[in-house]
Order: structure tokens, then sequence, then C-alpha cells
């Protein structure tokens, strides 16, 4: 699997249109977020940063830290990308096929157009945040707002129904040969329909058996507990295995050190707001550490 530079990448060129801001270095464009500096291609990339130029975009972005993966590895690490690049039937559960049976007899899949989901989405996207305890949906104007800014950019929407209910959707980034579900929202009235199920198994067969891509869930999740992932791999994904980075600006790296000894105290305070952040912040300090070992 090869990088994506920023000279062939269609999504960073949506960024660049969108006057998103983004950083250059180690070869790479960067962009912020939630206070992080992390590759702008959403697709798996290893960068090589060197010391130097990492100092340099943490000051150039003003961000918390700086975040990238390298040496991918056949052998299991604590951080991984979640890919489909490949699709043996053999591997697959006998529960599993059946749950895509079901889901496949329970639900129809078709590709929407973004302004229809932008006019028809907010209730199965609103609906989806009931099973977050600390996250609440945007508003529907601005969810809205953001579906249809996407319409001059490499998305796809997919949207999987039970009857005429939209009961779940994806957008997928198609950038060079790669295909990321960058979003994915459930109703969870429907998911005893096998909705995720029916949907990841259509993509699987457009992108990777038709078009040879590969597709691809993005990286390990730190802040949120689910088996998402793990439904995924069932589904005939595989984790790429390799290297989480962390550059600390100074104060950031002062206040790791500090609370890293007391982050079992940390994980017995209520995951919300602010702490939810900083336990985020810790797992994922955790998993750096057991990456590098």
């Amino acid at each position: 699997m090869e990088n994506i530079t920023k000279a062939e990448s269609k999504y960073i060129d949506w960024l660049k249109k969108r006057d998103s801001p983004l950083f250059t270095g180690a070869g790479t464009c960067w962009t912020l977020y939630n206070g992080a500096l992390i590759t702008a291609s959403p697709a798996p990339n290893y960068p090589d940063v060197e010391s130097s130029e990492a100092s340099l975009l943490l000051k150039q972005s003003k961000a918390w830290f700086l975040r990238y993966a390298s040496e991918p590895s056949d052998s299991e690490t604590a951080w991984w990308y979640v890919v489909c690049d490949r699709y043996d039937p053999s591997g697959i559960s006998a529960k599993t096929r059946q749950n895509v049976k079901r889901g496949q007899r329970e639900c129809s899949i078709r590709e929407v157009e973004a302004k229809w989901l932008a006019d028809q989405g907010y209730e199965c996207y609103a609906a989806a945040f009931g099973r977050y305890e600390d996250q609440k949906p945007i508003s529907r104007d601005v969810f809205r707002t953001n579906i249809l800014a996407t319409t001059d950019g490499p998305f796809v929407y997919w949207g999987v129904f039970h009857g005429a209910n939209l009961a779940g959707y994806c957008q997928v980034i198609v950038d060079g040969d790669n295909a990321i579900t960058n979003v994915t929202k459930y109703h969870p009235e429907y998911l005893r329909h096998r909705t995720a199920y029916a949907l990841m198994n259509e993509l699987i067969q457009r992108y990777v058996l038709e078009k040879g891509m590969v597709l691809s869930n993005g990286s390990r999740s730190i802040s949120h507990n689910t088996n998402y992932q793990e439904v995924l791999i069932s589904m005939g994904f595989q984790k790429k295995f390799c290297r989480l980075n962390i550059i600390y600006n100074p104060w950031l790296r002062i206040g790791i050190k500090t609370l890293y000894p007391m982050r079992s105290l940390v994980y017995m305070i209520p995951d919300k707001n602010v702490i939810h952040k900083v336990r985020a912040i810790l797992h994922q300090e955790e998993i750096r550490r057991s990456s590098s070992a």
C-alpha cells in the first residue's frame, strides 16, 4: 500500500479549496483535528518525521501534539489501521455469513446524493447519538451545511434502508486506490436488522472486489468503547499493525509526565467533558508506549 502524496490526493486538493489549515513537512500534508496535528490524507500512510520537522510543524500549527503512524509490521503491535485489501469468503464465520444474509434480506443499500442526505438524513444522524454518552449531535442546519460542502469533493454517500426508512449511511472518501469510510452512522432502532453487516458487505463488494481498491476504516479507536471494528474484522477486514508516534508540545509533555503515573485514578473519574479528553490523551500515551515497546 503506497502513501498518497499531497500532489496526488483529491481529498487534500478539496481541503485546499476550502482554505482548511494545512501544514507541509516530512514529505506530506498535515491538518488539525481536535487540537492534534495529523496527516491530512485519510488513507493509511507512514511518514518519516525528523524531530526538527516535528518541532517546526508544532510551532506553525500551535497544535497540542503531532500524531502519526510509522513502521508497518507483520508482527502484532498496539496500534493499527483497519483495512480490507482482499476478500476471502472462506475466512468468514458461519455466524457472520448469517448476519450478512439477514441484512441483505431485510435491508436495501444504494448510493445517495449529498443533497438528498443533507435534506433527509438528520433524523438518522441524531438518533445515532443516543448510543454515545460523551457526544451530542450538531444542529440540523450545521448538518445540512456540512454535507452540502462535500458536493465538489471526492465523496460518495451510501445509504442502508429498512423499507423506506433510512437506517444508516456512510460517507466514503475515494482517493487514488483507497476508499475510506470517513463517517458512518446507524439508527439504533434498525440495528437488529443487521444494517451494519448489509452496508459494509456492499462496500466490500463494490470497492474491494469490483474495483480492486483498499477499503479502510481508519486507525484504532482511542476515545470510544465500541466493537464496530471487531465486526468489520469478522467480515474480512484486517488489522495492519504499525507504530504510534506522538510528539508533544513542551507544556503538554510535562502534563503527561505528571499525570501518567496516576492514570488509574484519572480513569475512575466520570468520563465527561474535560476528563474525557484527559483520559483519551492518557490512553493514547499508553498505546504509544506499548507500540514502541
